[in-house]
């Protein structure tokens, strides 16, 4: 208390504030000085680190630590600042691209030098497609003689299609997880009862019968004509999940289907265990804790330098035995929590040739990626913005070198008006005589067929989702609601239109049904666009539109694209179609500001509240927008986010 006394009795005795201001400026530029010499600290230890980081990374009698943790995807977003390679300053949100992945384990499949590989995907991410992907290169890996060896603390379909592909799975003892291949479900939210109960009225304009991305809003349950487009794209899905994890393990045919149909009475038999039921199922191997499954793998793998170790010992034990400090014996113990030596898949990576750098070579294909949902603005993770795309496909425009552009489509849609801005730069670029061709990934769907309408030809793979063709708009009115809570408006306008287009007042006739051709319109719009380019007549589109999703090898069939096949055998067909003999393939950098970096919060909440952001980002920029843009061809049946 008389501390506090000391400090105002000084306070009052300053002849002015001009004194306590003088102080304040002298501890902002201590504060300052802090902060400056604390990055500057951290920039000095990352490119020391880096120093000494480049040194030769050797992968002989070493075991390949394959854990993978985050989300797939076909082309990574980097931060333009320094400190992204620094964990503290890094996102929880890891991205690994695709081909990397496959790049790895297709190479050490064949690598003699690695002992095997330890594989754990508990924390990967990854669609449909690109799952079968992964899947069969761990499959073709096993084949070729490379021991795998899974270890996992729980898994759902996805993940264990990967991990079946091991020559074994151990699974951790006591773990919550669990393993659980249960195959695809797709639950949503209804809500029409509840913005009934708030008064709040949501009008919703959808053009197509199978457009269900807005039933949330105006149904209490699932349609009829939902669950029909749904169940006939995933069945067969499942059913290659099923082959491909039955063939893994070495099941006789249906025993998958069984354990998820009788999983609850099979648990029932085993005390309501999961892990011991997984056991005596036969869906993992053995049951491990993490310093078993240490020990394990050193009793089948060795460890180099552990032997390198015993073997100084003896000498050293020959020398002088009494030597032998307590503090040796206490780093030895803290060694026996050392798993084998070994690299990571980014190591391992950093030692494989990148066969696509050709420098010296002249002649160049571009790949344009369209990757999240399409907005207006920049490239994000999640988030195909469209004013980062178009800049992109403008600098290929621009480089005379760029041959054609391959346009890779991972996306469910998303805004018309920025999905136009992407087909308009693709038409500047295809006047200047240069082709297009589009490459079908996970997911090209609604807005990612739009821009995929000037292309010369189009590839999907097998189980593509593709299709929903179909646009709609929601035009929430709160007006019920406030008037219901003492709130009302009323005023004047020199016009009609000025008291038509007023929301304030709630939704009229007129406006309401303004929206409605507007949205029917639009549809028009994008079926003309699809025959145009499919060379089809208007009525041949109209029969597999309505915003129904389709299976890549269906839209083969429906003419919705022209041939089945990865990203490598659209660029074998470009540069075929153009003849190149010598070429580079190459795509640009998708880079998200540093400021943006800095402004953002979404890094310091906790993870799960950070991945319900992200899934939703493309969403957030779409409806959350101040701009007057309303109508979407964005396709919700996608379950886009949703892996399992």
């Amino acid at each position: 208390m008389e501390k506090i006394k000391s400090i105002i009795s000084k306070i009052k005795s300053a002849e002015s504030f001009s004194d306590i201001d003088n102080f304040l400026s002298k501890f902002r530029r201590v504060v300052l000085n802090i902060i400056t010499a604390f990055f500057l600290l951290v920039i000095f230890l990352s490119i020391v680190g880096s120093l000494f980081d480049s040194e030769k990374i050797d992968t002989e009698n070493k075991i390949l630590y394959l854990e993978p943790s985050g989300v797939i995807v076909d082309k990574a977003i980097t931060r333009d600042d320094p400190f992204e390679d620094l964990e503290i300053f890094a996102s929880s949100t890891n991205q690994i691209e695709l081909e990397d992945l496959l790049k790895i384990i297709n190479s050490a499949g064949k690598d003699d030098n690695l002992k095997a590989i330890y594989l754990d995907v508990d924390g990967l991410r990854a669609y449909y497609t690109s799952a079968l992907k992964i899947a069969d290169a761990l499959s073709e890996a096993r084949e070729n003689g490379k021991e795998i060896v899974a270890f996992t603390s729980g898994l759902g379909t996805t993940g264990y299609l990967l991990a079946s592909q091991a020559n074994e799975i151990i699974l951790e003892r006591d773990s919550y997880g669990s393993v659980r291949p249960f195959g695809f479900s797709r639950v949503r939210q209804y809500q029409k009862d509840f913005f009934e109960n708030i008064k709040v009225n949501m009008n919703v304009y959808a053009a197509g019968d199978f457009k269900s991305g807005p039933e949330g809003y105006t149904r209490n349950d699932m349609s009829e004509t939902d669950k029909l487009a749904w169940l006939e794209f995933i069945t067969p899905v499942w059913e290659k999940y099923k082959t491909k994890m039955e063939t893994g393990r070495g099941f006789e045919s249906g025993k998958i289907q069984y354990i998820g149909d009788n999983y609850h009475l099979l648990v029932s038999e085993n005390g309501g265990n999961d892990n011991e039921t997984a056991l005596a199922i036969g869906l993992v191997d053995k049951l491990m804790s993490k310093q078993e499954i240490r020990n394990y793998m050193i009793e089948k793998y060795g460890n180099d330098d552990e032997e390198e170790k015993d073997e100084e010992e003896k000498d050293e034990e020959e020398k002088d035995e009494e030597e032998e400090s307590e503090e040796e014996e206490e780093e030895e113990k803290e060694k026996d929590y050392e798993y084998p030596d070994g690299i990571s898949g980014r190591e391992y990576l950093s030692t494989l040739e990148d066969e696509g750098t050709k420098s010296k070579v002249k002649d160049k294909i571009a790949i344009i990626h369209v990757e999240g949902a399409i907005v207006t603005g920049n490239i994000g993770f999640n988030t195909a913005g469209s004013g980062g795309i178009v800049k992109n496909i403008n600098k290929a425009r621009d480089d005379k070198n760029v041959k054609g552009i391959i346009l890779r489509v991972n996306s469910p849609g998303g805004d018309v008006y920025a999905s136009s801005m992407i087909t308009n730069a693709l038409e500047e670029f295809q006047s200047t005589g240069r082709p297009v061709i589009t490459s079908m990934g996970d997911i090209a769907a609604s807005g990612g067929v739009w821009v995929t309408t000037t292309s010369e030809e189009i590839w999907a793979e097998e189980t593509t989702l593709t299709g929903s063709i179909g646009v709609y708009s929601i035009v929430p009115d709160f007006s019920p609601l406030e008037k219901w809570a003492g709130m009302n408006y009323d005023g004047v306008s020199m016009t009609k239109a000025g008291s038509v287009y007023d929301l304030s007042r709630g939704m009229n006739e007129d406006l309401n049904k303004q929206f409605r051709e507007n949205t029917d319109n639009m549809y028009k719009n994008f079926v003309t666009k699809v025959a145009n380019n499919r060379d089809m007549e208007f009525a041949d589109v109209l029969k597999f539109a309505g915003g129904r999703i389709w299976r890549g090898d269906t839209a083969l069939e429906l003419g919705l694209v022209d041939k089945l096949g990865s990203l490598d055998d659209a660029i074998d067909s470009m540069a075929s179609k153009l003849e190149l003999e010598d070429y580079r393939v190459f795509s640009y950098n998708s880079e998200v500001e540093f400021e943006d970096f800095i402004s953002s919060l979404e890094d310091v909440l906790p993870i799960q509240i950070q991945g319900f952001l992200q899934d939703f980002n493309g969403l957030k920029r779409m409806f959350l927008s101040g701009q007057d843009r309303y109508v979407v061809a964005y396709c919700f049946d996608c379950g886009f986010g949703r892996f399992e």
